[in-house]
């Protein structure tokens, strides 16, 4: 992963873009879960803390950016689950309590051994990792919290006894988290390394995607004009929804041909005429077979990509100093 290089009095775009995806699938998440407006907001100024704090003390890419943004939203997703499952009289004090100690911890970790995580970095940066990092390591510690919430939940605790309890169990997990944060901001690194090798070679596969895309469209279209032809020609319903036979709406012949080239086949729209019953089983092969044929397709553009990529100069194109794409 190639560092990037600060620019005084200039905050870098693409952080602030990374920092706004962040913020974005943090919101999504905890507007998902239905959260408050108190811990919503205490969470999306954590996440923002932890990126400006990251963007301040060291040289990282976008694409470390946007592991991190992932990172932060399974964290916000487990912490609601252990919650939810374990200490749901808990009080919105104490969860925006126990929510922000693992990560302050984290930062707070992360400054202490800025030096190490710095080495780390530079260590890194275009080595592909082929091991664990040592944050593995940790993985029992949590893990062992996490059963012993379980056993807690037995104990018919009242809603402020919860509350202690799951700032409690997050202390612990916070206190090994700080220990923990060379290894976890490795982790990252790793992971940021290999996302950015897959989006490299994803680059060159947009145009035969897209190609491939656009005759998987065309199929589906072809097929939702004909369901409705059979029924108009007909002149009665030929499927039957949700129990009732009857004719389909040009939205519902476009839902069922979609479901039916990818061969889902959800049960809500089911066809009762022998005419559809071709139909549909005709769409089943040639979405199969359009696969196949696109798969290969895909896959004869990425090595003729690869082959052009070495004539020019290796397997892996010189990248902009910032360690994103162009």
């Amino acid at each position: 992963m190639t560092p990037v290089r600060h620019h005084a009095g200039r905050f870098d775009r693409h952080w602030l873009n990374t920092l706004a995806f962040t913020l974005s699938l943090v919101g999504l998440v905890t507007l998902a879960m239905g959260a408050n407006l108190a811990f919503a907001a205490t969470t999306l100024a954590t996440c923002a803390v932890g990126f400006g704090f990251f963007y301040l003390l060291f040289a990282t890419g976008a694409y470390f950016g946007l592991v991190m943004a992932n990172g932060l939203a399974v964290y916000v997703s487990l912490f609601a689950f252990f919650r939810d499952t374990n200490f749901a009289a808990a009080s919105d004090a104490a969860a925006l309590v126990a929510f922000a100690l693992p990560v302050l911890a984290f930062l707070a970790g992360c400054f202490l051994n800025r030096a190490a995580i710095g080495r780390a970095l530079a260590a890194r940066h275009d080595e592909v990792p082929r091991h664990l990092p040592p944050v593995m390591r940790w993985m029992p510690v949590s893990l062992a919290v996490g059963v012993a919430s379980f056993a807690l939940r037995e104990w018919g605790l009242s809603a402020p006894q919860q509350g202690q309890a799951l700032m409690a169990c997050m202390a612990v997990i916070a206190l090994f988290v700080g220990l923990a944060a060379r290894d976890l901001v490795v982790l990252l690194i790793d992971v940021a390394t290999v996302f950015e090798d897959v989006a490299e070679r994803a680059h060159r596969l947009v145009m035969p995607m897209v190609a491939f895309l656009t005759y998987y469209v065309l199929v589906i279209l072809l097929f939702t004009c004909l369901y409705r032809v059979v029924e108009m020609v007909t002149g009665h319903g030929q499927f039957r929804v949700h129990g009732e036979v009857r004719a389909l709406s040009f939205a519902e012949a476009l839902y069922f041909s979609v479901i039916t080239m990818a061969t889902v086949g959800y049960g809500d729209i089911v066809p009762e005429g022998a005419p559809v019953r071709a139909l549909s089983a005709a769409e089943v092969v040639v979405g199969v077979l359009l696969l196949l044929f696109g798969f290969r397709e895909i896959m004869q553009a990425r090595d003729i990509g690869s082959r052009r990529g070495r004539r020019h100069g290796g397997e892996h194109p010189e990248k902009p100093a910032d360690g994103r794409p162009d």
